[in-house]
């Protein structure tokens, strides 16, 4: 898949960092959670990771965090999402992880896994983080295996599908309602394929896609893992789900695997941006980055078709975290509580990293967005959130194994290499055998 298909936050390492942080039991040379009366004080560090843009923005806030609290200071270091794991597997064996970390929910309980972070709940229980605005659901995704809190989720990514509205009025296709079901999308797979031009494809094959798999898996009753860690769903769901993306190719819905995979990553470059697809899987938050690259661009996008339990849009969550070897939990803290709280912090970010967890700031940034696709985005945030789509504990491992071997196993059926059973076969075999592992 994509890098940047993937809810606009990217691909973490592969199996290495698994296997790196297999070593790290995590430092207990904390200074400890501090009381709710402690002045924050001293130096802290800040890692995440963005562009230069958000670097701009990053700045404008700590400068806001060090006038708040006079006598600290935020030394920050930004990195790009490629290498920014990589980096910070190094910093959690060397017990040198910067005292505000930011993670996300696919590889959080890579870290919980083997106690290198602290648990939040003491600091949110004395009132140093509030998280009073912050809806459960989301809150819930900063949750290890354990129960405890170990993120403070900040930014709340998701995947959709992406439509050119433009070729739709083009081309005379009806287009999705709220609330489309598989049969709908099916339908619509067929009518719109009828009708546009040849060499263009109704859809990209998201067969490979674990974003909308895990959709497919959740609207349908099922939980993406059990309570150790392993796979929750039936062997026959992730079947049913191969099929039907193989039986759409074979029917000419989608593009072919040798032009899925050659798709540029660029947002201004995807096949439908540029009138090659008239739909594909694309993180939630394209439609901003789509329209700001091309202000011309016809386009909206669509969260994936129900089923009998609802709506299993998956929410990816981006946060911070405080590492058990900080030095200075009482500024963490504060830094992390005045990210979370400070609406005018929040209107510099303006939900550069998914949409904005604060309810209060949410609903102030859709009265006055950054931009109209930014709104559109938000707006979608605010339906997922309604329907109350059950929260997923992802375990250690889902990176590096899940997500690896779903794609590789899925390419294998495409290019003819495996079955659909055998390749089912061999992700169950690999994912089960890895996944939760401490």
């Amino acid at each position: 898949m994509k890098l940047t298909k993937r809810s606009g936050i990217g691909v973490v390492a592969g199996v290495s960092a698994v296997l790196l942080l297999a070593g790290c039991s995590g430092n207990s040379g904390s200074t400890g959670p501090a009381t709710a009366a402690a002045k924050p004080s001293g130096s802290i560090q800040l890692s995440y990771w963005g562009s230069s843009s958000r670097v701009t923005k990053y700045d404008q806030i700590d400068k806001l965090f060090e006038q708040q609290y006079p006598g600290t200071t935020v030394q920050a270091a930004a990195g790009d999402f490629s290498t920014y794991f990589d980096k910070l597997n190094v910093q959690a064996a060397s017990k040198s992880m910067p005292c505000v970390t930011t993670l996300q929910t696919r590889s959080l309980n890579d870290y919980t896994s083997n106690s290198t972070l602290m648990d939040l709940d003491s600091l949110v229980k004395s009132g140093q983080i509030n998280v009073s605005d912050i809806p459960k659901s989301v809150l819930d995704t900063g949750d290890g295996p354990d129960g405890k809190l170990y993120m403070i989720p900040f930014g709340v990514a998701w995947n959709a599908i992406a439509v050119n509205t433009a070729m739709e009025k083009q081309y005379g296709i009806t287009p999705l309602k709220a609330g489309y079901t598989q049969a709908d999308y099916t339908a619509w797979l067929k009518d719109a394929s009828s009708k546009l031009p040849k060499g263009v494809a109704a859809t990209d094959n998201q067969g490979q896609d674990e974003p909308t798999f895990s959709a497919y898996v959740i609207a349908n009753g099922y939980k993406m893992f059990n309570s150790k860690g392993k796979i929750g769903f039936p062997m026959s769901v992730l079947e049913d789900y191969w099929n039907m993306w193989q039986g759409f190719q074979k029917a000419g819905y989608t593009n072919s695997p040798s032009a899925n995979a050659d798709e540029p990553t660029q947002l201004e470059q995807f096949y439908v941006t540029e009138n090659k697809l008239l739909s594909e899987q694309v993180a939630g938050n394209a439609i901003a980055g789509i329209q700001a690259a091309d202000p011309s661009a016809d386009m909206t996008t669509m969260t994936f078709a129900t089923g009998k339990a609802g709506l299993g849009n998956m929410f990816f969550v981006s946060g911070y975290s405080i590492p058990k070897s900080c030095n200075n939990v009482t500024a963490a803290a504060a830094y992390i509580n005045f990210w979370t709280n400070n609406d005018k912090a929040a209107s510099v970010f303006a939900s550069d990293n998914g949409a904005v967890a604060n309810s209060t700031q949410l609903k102030q940034q859709i009265a006055t967005p950054s931009s109209p696709g930014v709104k559109t985005e938000l707006q979608q945030y605010q339906y997922i959130l309604d329907q109350k789509v059950p929260t997923q504990t992802i375990p250690a491992g889902y990176d590096a194994v899940f997500e690896e071997a779903f794609t590789r196993d899925f390419q294998n059926v495409e290019f003819g290499k495996q079955t659909v059973k055998q390749a089912t076969d061999a992700f169950f075999s690999e994912a089960n055998a890895s996944l939760g592992k401490k």
